[in-house]
């Protein structure tokens, strides 16, 4: 069977801002922190990695042409923008979807279907 990861971002992620401010506290268990996050540079992560593994700038064509043809990244985070490596931001499977029946808390194992691959809309 092939493992699938879920992007959680209100309860499964901690974006760490560059600009915030106070000491970071420590993820708690499971949780990953992504750090150095701006509004103008998309921040490239890899589940396998679980890391960074790279960043273009927001509206660069011939850097979003290259990411698109990488498989070496999942998700990618530009301030409130989200696109994942599937649709229309890269050739991967990546996509994501909305636990609406069960808490984040007790999930133990990624939904077989219901993804979608990122498309330019805003999913709410």
């Amino acid at each position: 069977m092939k493992i699938r990861h879920i992007l959680y971002l209100s309860v499964g992620l901690i974006l760490a801002a560059s600009c915030s401010q106070g000491p970071e506290q420590p993820p708690m268990d499971g949780e990953t922190v992504i750090g150095g996050l701006s509004d103008d540079c998309w921040t490239y992560f890899s589940f396998e990695k679980g890391d960074v593994v790279g960043t273009s700038k927001l509206g660069d064509d011939t850097q979003d042409k290259e990411w698109f043809e990488r498989t070496d990244w999942d998700f990618a985070i530009c301030g409130d923008r989200l696109k994942t490596n599937g649709g229309m931001s890269g050739k991967g499977q990546g996509g994501v979807q909305r636990n609406t029946t069960e808490s984040f808390q007790t999930l133990r194992e990624a939904p077989e279907t219901g993804y979608i691959q990122d498309t330019l809309q805003i999913i709410r």
